[in-house]
């Protein structure tokens, strides 16, 4: 969204924390998977950032099926401003909300959808209800001309909040509740969700996306819409889906996560800078306390960067582009600890904030794989590498022991758990080699590294193999900035 990351950005203070309680530990209740296919649970969906429509139903056939991936949720679909230099932006300025975008038409659309449903992928459409575009006047991409509060056939100036502050109407008090959910982000044209008439609306371009067989929605800047109006558009949906809305929000702020829990999940906002602060301080004993806060795991949709915050001039955060090592680590954690829904990201290189997706002479976004279904170097790619490709499987196949055993840490740099008897990790952030003996609770045997470059997930090989011995405990050696995750292979 664009302004998110010019909001206050919530941070959770990492603390100096002993050897985590056996109360902590047992907050880690069980929680259900989202979905179960024949082949066992899906518990891990990515984002695509702007990739165009025809590159996401190939990466469900080739990479996201077999892999496990439960969802891809996908860049705003809906006409979105035109404007010289494609702005990464202008996808969550909507102009109409027909599937024309520089990710392609209606009909390649739905063509995704469905060839990713086809291998048990489901499609989350990033929908932006909260506000129309930002500027006096314009053509969308689809040539729809419009001014800051007319947009033809569609809304007019009384659909529309003018919350009469700040001389502009755009918010100004982050703390005022009031101008938080009336007023205007960043001149955005704020729609007036309590109105039937703009409801109706936004619900027949939710239906229009379930009948092409879209399964969810995140819903962009949930916290500028009252709860209750996302509500009483939700609750009309005319077929099941997957909601989860964006709330940029602290523990403790004005607005409530659990104000909108009763509308589908919510991103906890708070995980990114716990987890990135743990790292970057060297104070892993505390990444136990992750789970401690106002939101169930159930709830939870956890991430350690998005498109909003890889482009953030916060220090407290980590990224593909910010400290790749770390980050790595930071993301081996967020798959394997028992928490929340977890979004992987997966975006573009870029050197300045405002900078778009590679786009052709039309403007539409040129492909991201070449025909050996390769990555173009404009692109990170980055669910595809072994900390989260592999450890999708480990997720999965863990779900059924959603909790923590053989909890270890030596309350610094190095942090160790099980799960269940199926799986276990041990994360090393410190400059050096850690030789460590350990209980883990695995059965005797011989286990791959998840993270060995060798691994061949499917023939279960590795270069490498760590064995395994009798009495539940073993001494692991672990490089410096490297983790080892190990599972229980059926």
């Amino acid at each position: 969204m664009l302004g998110s990351v010019l909001e206050t950005n919530p941070k959770l203070r990492v603390e100096n924390v002993s050897r985590v309680s056996a109360v902590v530990i047992c907050l880690l209740i069980l929680a259900s998977s989202w979905r179960t296919e024949a082949g066992g649970p899906r518990t891990v969906f990515v984002q695509l950032f702007e990739w165009p429509w025809a590159d996401v139903a190939k990466e469900c056939e080739a990479v996201l099926g077999p892999a496990g991936f439960s969802a891809a949720q996908v860049s705003p679909p809906q006409e979105h401003l035109n404007l010289p230099g494609s702005p990464w932006w202008t996808r969550y300025q909507p102009i109409s909300y027909q599937l024309i975008s520089r990710a392609g038409n209606e009909a390649q659309f739905k063509n995704m959808v469905s060839r990713c449903k086809a291998v048990g992928v489901d499609i989350y459409a990033d929908t932006v209800i909260n506000h129309m575009a930002g500027v006096a006047r314009g053509v969308g991409f689809s040539g729809t001309a419009f001014s800051h509060y007319q947009y033809p056939s569609l809304y007019s100036d009384w659909d529309f909040h003018h919350c009469g502050r700040n001389g502009n109407d755009d918010i100004a008090n982050y703390g005022d509740l009031y101008e938080v959910q009336n007023c205007e982000l960043v001149n955005l044209a704020d729609l007036k969700t309590e109105s039937t008439y703009v409801q109706q609306k936004i619900l027949d371009y939710m239906t229009s996306l379930l009948k092409m067989g879209v399964s969810g929605f995140r819903i962009d800047a949930a916290k500028h819409i009252r709860a209750r109006d996302i509500a009483a558009i939700v609750s009309r949906l005319p077929a099941p889906a997957y909601v989860y809305q964006e709330l940029i929000l602290g523990y403790n702020d004005i607005i409530r996560y659990s104000d909108y829990v009763g509308s589908g999940d919510v991103t906890d906002y708070v995980y990114p800078f716990f987890v990135a602060q743990a790292f970057l301080n060297q104070k892993l004993g505390a990444l136990a306390r992750v789970s401690v806060g106002p939101i169930a795991s159930s709830d939870a949709i956890v991430f350690v960067t998005n498109h909003d915050l890889e482009r953030s001039t916060e220090t407290g955060i980590l990224s593909f582009h910010s400290n790749k090592a770390l980050y790595r680590l930071a993301q081996v954690f967020m798959l394997t600890w028992p928490y929340g829904n977890p979004q992987v990201y997966s975006g573009y290189n870029f050197k300045d904030f405002d900078q778009g997706p590679p786009v052709d002479n039309n403007k539409f976004t040129v492909p991201i794989l070449d025909s050996s279904g390769k990555c173009n170097k404009a692109w990170t790619c980055e669910h595809r590498r072994p900390e989260v490709l592999n450890l999708v499987r480990f997720r999965n196949r863990t779900d059924s022991h959603f909790r923590v055993n053989h909890y270890w840490t030596n309350d610094t740099d190095r942090i160790a758990f099980g799960r269940g008897d199926t799986g276990f990790v041990i994360i090393n952030s410190s400059s050096t080699k850690m030789t460590e003996t350990l209980e883990h609770g695995l059965a005797p045997g011989s286990y791959c590294n998840l993270l060995d470059p060798s691994y061949e997930p499917e023939a279960k090989h590795c270069a490498n193999p760590i064995q395994i011995g009798q009495g539940g405990r073993s001494t692991f050696i672990v490089p410096a900035l490297s983790a080892m995750v190990l599972l229980s292979e059926p």
